[in-house]
């Protein structure tokens, strides 16, 4: 902060570095002369001090041998008034030094608190203990002004710069050690009770209230140090849990949760804000299955776990390192040396050049076992008590909110999503009790709000956004054949009716892009997109036909030039003309029943271009239609297949993250969708090698090397041939001698060859001498010129035999698969 300048300062224009050091050597005098005022420890009397802080109720402190209580001084309401405003001082200036002040002397936990557990207990004291009418307000005035200071002291810097932050990370810490007892909890939670049982409140108790819960909201918010759950003597920095421990004890948490239960009376209306905020830091950083799983399960990096030993391939090799050389290869580790420095050296990894600043922190932490229990019945009496009233009045206060953009929105969705997950993980919870979140008003509102985060390009908020709505996707789906099945089927059917909200989720999975967004940002893309098509497709075969509301454009007729004698009957030709107009569907690339060609975009689109419309033309007024058409369940996912889908899920594949939910969409792209063309990008093709490390293991391993090998046998068919080099125009991989050792380890590998080949009926495309020649079933991406009869080339005739049974079967069990992928020196 700048700190006041004195009189015989203040005509200087600027002060030198001397005089701006005693001005604050000065300063720092005056606040330490009043935290002096406040009270100091003295031994404790036989009898008890008279005075309004006399009495039986006294904390007896033991320092050297001798026993000592904190006895507050008279002035000590002032002296906190002028705390107070040294502080609202120090809030105009930029270094908080009142504020760091304060944390290196411990004035809260050596004035502060005692003066304020003092103060509550006298409030609370009854027949001769009681205080009298003027000595009851004096000391009222002293704990609200110690609850003031509370918030003051515990309020984040997250809006403050990193040397603040820095500077503070360990006060802050020690702040919230020291809220982490059970007489500080009681006597905070005995003021809100005090004032909350009466029928009304005057604003200055409302006030109060709000500031005890803005207390318990600060110290939950105040981060823990991150540490390894295998790290040892580390107890005293993990205080998250013991204060929860103390809040379970002193049914602060109970408190908790019967506001949230009653948040639609008006009383607590303002306290609807700071409530979510509480029950989010309760659970901070706590993932789902830590609550059901084996305390540690979550935190292995299954995705980056060594694979085990797996026999699967064999042979001898010959691989041609040149023209005319031929190279024996006896050990099948030696075939993909080239490929060691890919592994040894990961691919880099585009991240945003200023990580954004996410409402959700995701860096999950380990939990006390001791704390497991008490979060689990949080978590069981808020879903049954308190999710369908709060989540309800939440979304209705939403409504006349006049932004978004805070951090109160995402954390709402992150939280109905958060207890949703939990509700699917606990088969003993009703999904009843959060039926709130999945009617289609308020999963509409999560729509919206979704949408809405896109268009703005809040992608930190768009994360817990996508999660909320896939956690409502697998609850509706769970309802299917239960007491809710018609809850279900209305939601779903209002969902999969809507062409904008299908179109949604396509725009989702181009949306990303690397240098602005987080990875885990597409992490959760792909869970949605994941669980969206599992219960488009569900609820499509189950239903014997389905229509979607679609938007389309009417186009009025181009006019002809009229002579002078038809000018004047223009006018009452408008109408007819207009009830003829023809109606053309919208060209956009969301529309659902667009043309695939259509909607695959341009191969390399800018990361913000906007398609223009197609109807500009002073000669073309459109005009939007709403209109039914059939739903098409295979023609809908071509939406899925284009070259931005493929660019931002292949970021997933270095490392292998999310790889459930990534291998569906590259399955459904190059073998549903017969586009295996749009894997054959130089960065992507080298993402797919990365597959072949054994160093990793990750779900659906087996199958997602299965797709490679499909995808690079396609690969070097077209390779292989001029033409259709000439007409898919793939990207080289610059390294000859990879490209052989591919070739050699395909020959070899039965991987690849359970699914039909689409490049091969691509070449008999190729072949046709006219166009009438052509299979009835050609692929659309065909090539679409004739020619004359080219061969199959005859390096690609051993890729693609016809194989009926299981590619994995009859292997070498001899052969050791891991040392074929282990490039280790």
């Amino acid at each position: 902060m700048e700190p006041e300048v004195s009189e015989e300062y203040a005509d200087e224009e600027q002060l030198t570095d001397s005089q701006v050091a005693e001005e604050v050597d000065r300063y720092r005098r005056i606040v330490l002369s009043a935290c002096s005022s406040l009270g100091n420890l003295q031994p404790v009397t036989a009898t008890a001090r008279g005075g309004r802080f006399g009495g039986a109720n006294r904390t007896v402190h033991r320092v050297s041998g001798t026993n000592m209580e904190y006895v507050p001084k008279d002035d000590c309401l002032a002296s906190l008034k002028d705390i107070k405003r040294y502080i609202q001082m120090d809030e105009q200036g930029e270094g908080k030094w009142v504020l760091q002040w304060l944390g290196e002397w411990q004035v809260l936990e050596r004035d502060i608190v005692p003066i304020f557990t003092l103060g509550v207990r006298r409030l609370l004291a009854d027949g001769d203990q009681a205080l009298a009418t003027d000595d009851h307000e004096h000391v009222l005035k002293i704990v609200m002004l110690c609850v003031e200071l509370f918030v003051f002291l515990t309020w984040n810097m997250k809006t403050e710069s990193a040397e603040v932050k820095m500077r503070f990370t360990r006060i802050l810490q020690s702040y919230k050690r020291t809220f982490a007892s059970s007489e500080v909890v009681f006597c905070l939670l005995s003021v809100a009770v005090m004032h909350l049982r009466r029928s009304s409140n005057s604003e200055r108790e409302t006030m109060l209230v709000k500031g005890v819960l803005y207390v318990f909201r600060n110290v939950l918010a105040i981060p823990d140090p991150l540490l390894s759950p295998t790290s040892k003597d580390m107890s005293e920095l993990e205080v998250h849990d013991k204060l929860l421990l103390v809040l379970d004890k002193e049914l602060a948490l109970d408190f908790f949760l019967t506001l949230l239960s009653t948040a639609d009376d008006r009383r607590f209306k303002d306290f609807r804000p700071i409530l979510l905020d509480i029950i989010y830091f309760v659970f901070y950083r706590v993932p789902v299955a830590a609550l059901f799983d084996e305390q540690g399960a979550w935190f292995e990096h299954s995705d980056l776990k060594r694979g085990g030993r797996h026999p699967e391939f064999g042979g001898v090799y010959a691989v041609s390192t040149g023209e005319g050389t031929i190279m024996p290869v006896f050990n099948a580790r030696e075939v993909l040396k080239p490929f060691a420095n890919l592994f040894k050296t990961p691919a880099k990894i585009q991240r945003p050049a200023v990580e954004p600043e996410c409402p959700v922190d995701y860096a999950w932490r380990s939990v006390d076992p001791d704390a497991v229990p008490v979060l689990r019945r949080a978590a069981a009496t808020f879903i049954e008590s308190c999710f369908n009233p709060f989540i309800t009045t939440m979304f209705d206060d939403l409504k006349t909110a006049t932004s978004i953009v805070n951090d109160m929105v995402p954390r709402l969705l992150y939280m109905a999503g958060y207890f949703i997950d939990i509700s699917l993980a606990n088969p003993a919870i009703d999904l009843g009790c959060t039926c709130a979140l999945v009617q289609t008003q308020i999963f509409g509102q999560t729509m919206r709000f979704t949408s809405m985060y896109m268009e703005l390009k809040e992608w930190p908020s768009l994360e817990p956004a996508m999660y909320c709505i896939q956690q409502i996707l697998l609850a509706l789906a769970k309802m299917r054949d239960t007491k809710l099945n018609a809850l279900s089927e209305n939601v779903l059917s209002n969902l999969f009716y809507d062409g904008d909200a299908l179109d949604l989720f396509v725009k989702l999975c181009r949306v990303y892009r690397p240098t602005k967004m987080r990875r885990q940002c597409l992490e959760q893309i792909a869970r949605l997109a994941d669980t969206f098509m599992t219960t488009l497709k569900a609820f499509a075969e189950s239903r014997s036909g389905m229509y979607v509301k679609k938007r389309m454009k009417k186009r009025a007729k181009k006019q002809k030039p009229k002579s002078e004698d038809a000018e004047n009957a223009a006018p009452e030709e408008a109408p007819e003309a207009a009830e003829t107009a023809e109606p053309v569907e919208s060209t956009e690339p969301t529309s659902i029943h667009a043309d695939a060609s259509q909607q695959r975009g341009s191969e390399d689109g800018s990361d913000d271009g906007e398609g223009g419309s197609q109807y500009a033309s002073d000669d073309e007024a459109a005009a939007e239609l709403l209109v039914e058409r059939s739903f098409d369940f295979a023609r809908f996912e071509n939406a899925f297949a284009v070259n931005e889908v493929v660019k931002s899920f292949s970021n997933l594949l270095t490392p292998p993250t999310a790889m459930e939910h990534v291998y569906p969409m590259l399955y459904r792209i190059a073998i549903t969708c017969k586009r295996p063309h749009l894997f054959f990008k130089s960065r992507t093709m080298h993402r797919l090698l990365l597959m072949f490390n054994d160093e990793l293991k990750f779900p659906r391993r087996v199958e997602m090397l299965d797709l490679t090998c499909w995808i690079f046998r396609q690969y070097m068919v077209v390779m292989d041939s001029p033409a259709l080099r000439n007409h898919y125009k793939p990207d080289d991989l610059n390294n000859k001698l990879a490209v052989e050792c591919v070739l050699a380890f395909l020959r070899h590998s039965r991987l690849g060859l359970s699914v039909e080949p689409v490049i091969t009926r691509h070449i008999v495309d190729v072949l046709a001498s006219s166009g009438k020649d052509k299979p009835d079933d050609a692929d659309e991406d065909a090539p679409k010129d004739g020619g004359d009869a080219v061969k199959l080339p005859a390096a690609a005739m051993p890729l693609l035999p016809q194989v009926d049974a299981d590619p994995l079967d009859d292997m070498d069990d001899d052969f050791d698969f891991d040392q074929f992928y282990n490039f280790a020196a």
